[in-house]
């Protein structure tokens, strides 16, 4: 079965991230695949290289990056949510004539066609 994961929660105000990083493990450790992982809304939070969490606390950006590196799962970010809340890539860095990207390695910033790809390449879509 294809899955999609559609997150649209804040990674500081929820465990949500913590919830779908475990479905997500267990939907692959069961044989199954992920087609993609869609961040929307609060949730691109994720995507920021900046963020660093108080000592002792996890951080879900360094969670996502491990489970894309050691899965290779695809991670995108909705690109109008990022640029919303400051998260930019090397190109929309330069278009916006900023200093520098914050986007982690492991995201991609992709428009809301892609939203559309994932609802019908899944067999299954959940939203976390």
């Amino acid at each position: 079965m294809k899955f999609s994961l559609l997150i649209t929660s804040s990674p500081f105000e929820t465990t949500q991230h913590e919830s779908a990083l475990r479905f997500a493990k267990a939907v692959l450790a069961d044989g199954h695949t992920i087609q993609r992982i869609f961040f929307y809304k609060d949730a691109v939070l994720a995507a920021n290289a900046m963020t660093t969490p108080p000592q002792g606390q996890t951080s879900a950006f360094q969670d996502w990056q491990n489970f894309s590196k050691q899965t290779g799962v695809t991670l995108h970010a909705c690109i109008a949510n990022s640029l919303r809340r400051g998260i930019v890539d090397s190109t929309e860095a330069e278009r916006y004539q900023l200093t520098g990207s914050n986007l982690a390695s492991a995201f991609s910033l992709v428009g809301l066609g892609e939203m559309t790809e994932v609802m019908s390449d899944s067999d299954k879509l959940v939203q976390f």
